[in-house]
């Protein structure tokens, strides 16, 4: 993904002060810090989360950090942000609405605290989202957006102060979450609401609380993300048919899949695999080389944390 600069499961050993060209999300599953963010020191602990935006310039008060294992991830916004903003942009790739991204940017540039305690559903999501990028299979990225998009949406709740006490909820979350992992590979299915909850063991409208939490989205609109996301792999990886593609998506009828793309991508099945495949070499390159100075650098020192 080229929204990802850098991600990884490690240890942190010396955070000098620098800011990042993107938005940095990190869980910290052991240890105790003492970051600044903008010269405010906060104290890191185990279990907590913690964010900073492309602007703001953060690192250790410490010349070496003490043990600890931290899950991290920096990504792209829309643009570089190099001076503070009340309101920006995520990747479109991401698929939030401009609404959607208001309620985000807000929350995340109105906040003077940068780190809190993480929820059970972050603690989960986090390394979550780890794993996936290390993954090779052929739906990483449209899994990667959604997990992305869920971490976000429950960052913004845990600054709000809107995250509800889900201790009960455990059995519920365990459920969705190994119903949400086999989703990519059984999307061809004729899931209903109704199918979902009784295959997790719980009710409809349990369901769709939990599923809210995890992921953002209620399942029927998580699961129609996942059928556009493998179409869009297949048509542009594959010379299968688009009626196959169709059926591997679940949908009865090649008509019914071809209006349901159109609507949602905004060209057809047949216009989307001519527009990729017409890419030259050049325009291939750019997409996937965009690289700046000091993202090779952010991403020489995971690798050294990592080794």
């Amino acid at each position: 993904m080229n929204e990802i600069i850098s991600y990884g499961r490690f240890q942190c050993t010396e955070l000098t002060p620098h800011k990042n060209r993107g938005m940095e999300i990190t869980y910290i599953e052991r240890g105790l810090m003492e970051w600044m963010v903008e010269g405010e020191l906060e104290k890191v602990k185990s279990g907590s989360i913690y964010f900073t935006l492309p602007w703001q310039v953060h690192g250790s008060v410490n010349p070496k950090e003490p043990d600890n294992t931290i899950w991290h991830v920096l990504f792209h916004l829309e643009k570089d942000y190099p001076t503070p903003h009340t309101h920006f942009q995520f990747p479109k790739s991401f698929g939030f609405s401009k609404e959607e991204m208001e309620i985000l940017s807000q929350t995340f540039a109105g906040t003077r605290q940068h780190c809190f305690p993480a929820t059970p559903a972050m603690r989960s999501l986090m390394p979550t989202l780890i794993g996936e990028l290390q993954s090779t299979h052929a739906l990483r990225d449209a899994h990667t957006k959604t997990l992305i998009r869920a971490i976000l949406v429950e960052l913004k709740r845990i600054i709000s102060g809107e995250v509800v006490d889900t201790g009960q909820n455990t059995y519920s979350e365990q459920r969705v979450q190994a119903l949400i992992a086999s989703l990519p590979s059984s999307c061809d299915q004729q899931w209903t609401l109704a199918e979902m909850a009784e295959h997790c063991g719980i009710q409809r409208t349990q369901l769709n609380k939990v599923f809210q939490k995890l992921t953002g989205s209620t399942p029927m609109e998580y699961l129609f993300r996942i059928r556009m996301e493998r179409a869009k792999t297949l048509l542009r990886e594959t010379d299968i048919k688009i009626i196959d593609i169709a059926f591997e998506c679940g949908y009865g009828t090649s008509q019914y899949f071809a209006n349901t793309f159109k609507q949602a991508i905004g060209a057809t099945p047949s216009e989307y695999r001519k527009h990729f495949s017409g890419l030259s070499a050049a325009e291939s390159r750019d997409w996937k080389n965009i690289q700046f100075r000091t993202e090779e650098e952010e991403r020489r020192r995971v690798r050294d944390f990592s080794s």
